[in-house]
């Protein structure tokens, strides 16, 4: 039964932690494609404006990622201790 509840939020947990993977390659690829296009520009506006709307756009995607990761392990992490809190008022 012990095994059961550790591996109960377990697929949840190799879910968030690829989502938090995804978000660092998403940072480094978002910011070598800007970079490769802002340099294949042909105006110095449009270099600009391509290098800053590709960072933000790789920051804003990055943060979503990054925040659905850290709400999977809030979630599952708020279960488990509401499980353990229960148990502890089984006791008493």
């Amino acid at each position: 039964m012990a095994d059961d509840e550790k591996m109960k939020h377990q697929t949840l947990r190799i879910i968030a932690y690829c989502l938090g993977v995804l978000a660092w390659l998403l940072i480094i690829v978002g910011i070598v494609f800007t970079i490769i296009i802002g340099i294949a520009a042909a105006t110095v506006i449009a270099r600009v404006a391509f290098v800053l709307g590709g960072l933000v756009i790789t920051a804003v995607s990055a943060a979503g990622l990054l925040a659905a990761s850290k709400m999977i392990y809030l979630l599952t992490d708020m279960g488990d201790d509401l499980k353990e809190i229960k148990a502890i008022l089984k006791e008493k």
